[in-house]
């Protein structure tokens, strides 16, 4: 009895005394970036430049290596408690007559042992180690421990484990394996460092053919099985891991915070390939201009998932500086958040798609927006704005909205990069004064496609939704009807409203396509597109963005180093890109395009010709869908009543008409900076009949108008390359289309004009006062101050 507790107690000691990690091996694993279905889409070394696996307890460990590796290691693994005496034995047998060691007899618990520690081979490590696999047995399982093993066995070079094995030398999953392929994984972590596929396949193939034997004299394999096994031969290298979504993958292993294991990600690695590779066929044509890089983002509207993210052309593609991230990197906007604008300034009441807007020049302090093709239309529809892509009204509207509103609604929306305050954006702020990422304004857009519900975008499966959209301080929009009961819980509407972004959507449909997409109307089976380009100043940018129900693509395409070039814009760069990502994706014929949201539009009566809310005066009118909510729209300014004479040469009112010689008509009052620039585009305008001379009433309607420079303008006039100054371009503007104007500058006559009042003169410093007057006395007046720059 005594002897029994003092065995007990000894064993006790000794098992206190076994070194037992916890865990048993350190978590030093790579890291591996998957796609929604678990294919890799990159893989990482470790700390120590290894391909090492993390275990992962839900794969099912194939039968073939299984029963391959306990053939080879250990075929008693299920019978003993870790060490097995008789292979002991019998080593300590073989060892002795031969005066060297030719057996370790360890089993594959021990050899977990040994793995764990990483100790050099000698009899007290042994030792050591048989201990610690008593232990081992008792605190795992068989499985558990066969698992351990096969997660942490070497298996030649920097290859650890039996996945990265097989991936490696296979390119193929461990439950691919044939038995050929079974049988040279179970052979070489018995010895990695002297039989690998790289050193020395003579010895592998050997080994490899004696365990596949021992298997078919088990009955284990047939033998057709071993012939066709032995034929087999060991590879002869390593394969590469897949390569996709490079600057995703490393984005989001910095994401991690140094930990290791599985990321799985929502790429879809079909459409991360295909848009992989269409970006590089689009970038390969371009560098035959001088345009070098690109970047593409595939969004899934329903979920707000990223299905594929390539940062640019080619992440290897040193010399122009492939590694550097584009879905990331803030560029110049150009116009492409010009659609938010005008759909804001519908719930804002200033416009419908219909309401025309001026498009003449204008000067907000220092700043004249130009447009494109530095030509001025008059008055255009919002919706030609839009679909043009016109600067001088986006910059009107902007001014009408308010820069501060706008700017509080990028911010709201998720638009991250604003880093100056919206005083020192300025109006420019719609033209691509402000910074930008692709992947913020991919968000941006796909917040337009979900009706106003702007939500982070998510790049891992298992994300929580983490909303972006919180209301302004000052709602710009009145009351909306919340759109909750249609979209997902997770989503917050409220910074545009369903119906704005519809009425938006539907303008985005009617742009042009590029190319040969130009006439896709006249194909079946073709899809609408909701899309926007956008080309920042100097031509640095090009940008191409899309929606449909079921998709956002957003596309940047120009060069890394901000190089300018003059063949870059969006609609010929960016937007072939776009599309051809488009006709690629699958489509769902339910969603062929976005249903209108019928209990957040109402119906409203507007003048037909100028898109304001129709008038007592205008004469034709119709009905057309608003935002639910918005504000009241301005009555039309344009379509005026007036008494005339009965032959109509003049104006009259009740202080100059003869009862009986008048009647009424109704004329469209454009201002007269508006009547040129109409005319002048080819529309012809009726003349308004001037005013009774005799009358005693003044006109109400100025007809003559300075349109440069502005009351109180202050102009600093710069100096040509010899040295003068340069002259200044004043500007007058009459609604009728044949008077004389005459015009004076400090009480000096100047000359006259006809039809194109400009006239260029060269000022002095100081202030100056511009008078001008047409043949009927009206006249208009400006004061300004003129600074000289003196070199």
């Amino acid at each position: 009895m005594l002897f029994a507790s003092l065995a007990l107690l000894a064993t006790v000691f000794i098992y206190r005394l076994i070194p037992f990690p916890e865990p048993l091996f350190p978590r030093n694993y790579s890291t591996v970036v998957t796609d929604i279905n678990g294919k890799i889409l990159r893989v990482f070394l470790n700390e120590n430049e290894q391909w090492f696996f993390p275990p992962d307890d839900t794969l099912r460990i194939p039968q073939k290596l299984k029963t391959a590796v306990m053939q080879f290691e250990d075929r008693y693994f299920y019978r003993h408690p870790g060490i097995n005496p008789v292979s002991i034995l019998r080593a300590v047998y073989q060892n002795i007559t031969r005066g060297r060691i030719v057996s370790g007899a360890s089993t594959l618990t021990m050899q977990v042992a040994r793995l764990s520690r990483n100790k050099p081979r000698t009899f007290s490590n042994k030792f050591i180690e048989m201990l610690m696999a008593l232990k081992i047995e008792l605190h795992y399982s068989k499985e558990e421990i066969f698992r351990l093993y096969l997660n942490h066995a070497p298996y030649g070079g920097n290859i650890i484990g039996y996945r990265a094995a097989s991936l490696k030398y296979f390119g193929k999953q461990p439950e691919q394996l044939t038995w050929g392929e079974a049988a040279t994984l179970a052979v070489l972590p018995n010895a990695p460092g002297l039989i690998s596929p790289s050193i020395n396949s003579e010895d592998l193939t050997r080994k490899r053919n004696r365990l596949l034997r021992e298997l078919l004299d088990e009955k284990i394999i047939n033998r057709e099985t071993f012939r066709l096994a032995v034929l087999e031969s060991v590879p002869s290298g390593v394969v590469v891991f897949p390569f996709y979504a490079a600057h995703l993958a490393r984005r989001v292993k910095e994401m991690n915070q140094g930990k290791n294991g599985y990321i799985h990600t929502t790429i879809d690695l079909r459409y991360q390939a295909a848009v992989e590779n269409l970006l590089a066929q689009q970038v390969k044509y371009l560098r035959g201009y001088g345009i070098r890089n690109g970047a593409a983002l595939l969004v899934e509207n329903s979920t707000g998932k990223v299905r594929a993210y390539a940062g640019s052309q080619d992440f290897f593609d040193s010399t122009s500086t492939g590694q550097v991230d584009g879905v990331q990197a803030p560029r110049s906007t150009g116009s492409i958040l010009k659609p938010f604008l005008y759909a804001l300034s519908m719930d804002d009441g200033l416009i419908l798609p219909q309401t025309v807007i001026k498009d003449v020049p204008s000067y907000f302090g220092s700043f004249s927006p130009a447009n494109y093709d530095e030509k001025f239309n008059g008055l255009v529809t919002a919706h030609e704005a839009l679909t043009r892509s016109l600067n001088v009204p986006a910059v009107r509207l902007l001014n009408a909205y308010g820069l501060y509103p706008f700017y509080l609604f990028l911010q709201n929306a998720g638009l991250h990069s604003l880093f100056r305050t919206p005083d020192d954006y300025g109006l420019p702020l719609i033209l691509g004064g402000a910074e930008a990422s692709l992947w913020d304004l991919a968000r941006l857009y796909r917040g337009l496609a979900e009706y106003g519900a702007f939500t982070n975008l998510k790049i891992f499966e298992d994300q929580t939704p983490e909303p972006r959209g919180l209301e302004p301080a000052v709602p710009r929009a009145g009351t909306r009807r919340s759109a909750s009961t249609a979209m997902p819980s997770d989503k917050i509407p409220g910074l545009i409203s369903p119906g704005a972004c519809y009425l938006t959507l539907e303008i985005l449909r009617e742009l042009k396509r590029p190319g040969a997409e130009y006439y896709w109307e006249q194909y079946q089976n073709q899809w609408p597109l909701a899309w926007k380009t956008g080309t920042s100043y100097g031509q640095r940018d090009a940008w191409a963005i899309g929606v449909s129900p079921q998709w956002t693509i957003a596309v940047w395409v120009g060069n890394f180093d901000g190089e300018p070039n003059g063949h870059l814009s969006g609609a010929a760069c960016a937007g072939p890109l776009l599309f051809d990502i488009f006709n690629y994706l699958p489509k769902d014929p339910r969603q062929s395009w976005f249903a209108a949201p019928g209990e957040d539009l109402q119906q409203v009566k507007i003048c037909r010709e100028t898109g304001f809310l129709a008038g007592p005066d205008c004469p034709q009118t119709e009905t057309v869908d608003a935002p639910l909510g918005m504000k009241p729209l301005k009555i039309c300014p344009y379509h005026k009543a007036v008494y005339v004479t009965s032959d109509e040469k003049y104006q009259v009112c009740s202080l100059c008409w003869e009862a009986g010689k008048y009647k009424k008509m109704v004329l469209p009052f454009y201002p007269p900076d508006v009547a040129q620039y109409l005319r002048e585009r080819g529309h012809i305008l009726a003349d308004i009949p001037p005013h009774l001379p005799a009358c005693p009433a003044l006109e109400e309607n100025q007809p003559l108008q300075i349109v440069y420079p502005a009351q109180n303008a202050r102009l600093w006039i710069p100096r040509d390359l010899d040295g003068q100054l340069q002259k200044v371009t004043l500007r007058v503007a009459h609604r009728q289309q044949n008077r004389f104007i005459y015009w004076y500058l400090d009480n000096h006559y100047l000359g006259s004009s006809e039809k194109h009042h400009v006239k260029a003169i060269t000022l002095s410093a100081g202030w100056h006062v511009l008078e001008v007057l047409d043949e009927d006395g009206n006249r208009d007046r400006k004061r300004f101050y003129v600074n000289l720059r003196k070199s």
